[in-house]
């Protein structure tokens, strides 16, 4: 089941962001659950937020975070926050793709900070499409 977070959900979630952490880029730089907190609670709070959560079997298994804001265009711009999950990522992102549209944004983004070919197969058939690059350093 995917419903919206609330404020309760944030302790539930951080074994999921420190699992999302130990699989990504960012594996071996500090882990800050703050600034997790920072993240969710501005996804939550506010009404250019997407927050999502995903239970299973009573247990909190996934999250997706988002926002829209303003690029130096004026064009307003859905990105992911976070995305992780053991199950439903799909219905996750569709819902992501669904609400930004909704919302009145002009253009959608979900980043794969994994590398992983069935994360990024999966992003595709939401209907995302890979436009350029991202080119990274983690120092």
């Amino acid at each position: 089941m995917i419903r919206d977070a609330i404020p309760e959900d944030y302790e539930l979630l951080l074994p999921i962001a420190e699992d999302a952490y130990e699989k990504s880029v960012f594996n071996g730089i500090e882990f800050d659950p703050t600034a997790i907190r920072r993240t969710f609670v501005t996804a939550t709070a506010f009404d250019n937020g997407f927050a999502k959560v995903v239970i299973q079997d009573g247990r909190h298994v996934g999250c997706m975070l988002g926002i829209i804001t303003v690029n130096h265009f004026g064009i307003r711009c859905a990105t992911d926050l976070f995305c992780y999950s053991h199950t439903g990522t799909y219905h996750l992102i569709k819902q992501f793709i669904e609400w930004s549209r909704v919302k009145g944004a002009k253009f959608v983004q979900v980043t794969d900070l994994t590398g992983s070919e069935r994360y990024q197969k999966l992003i595709k058939h939401t209907g995302l499409i890979p436009m350029g690059a991202n080119f990274m350093r983690i120092f």
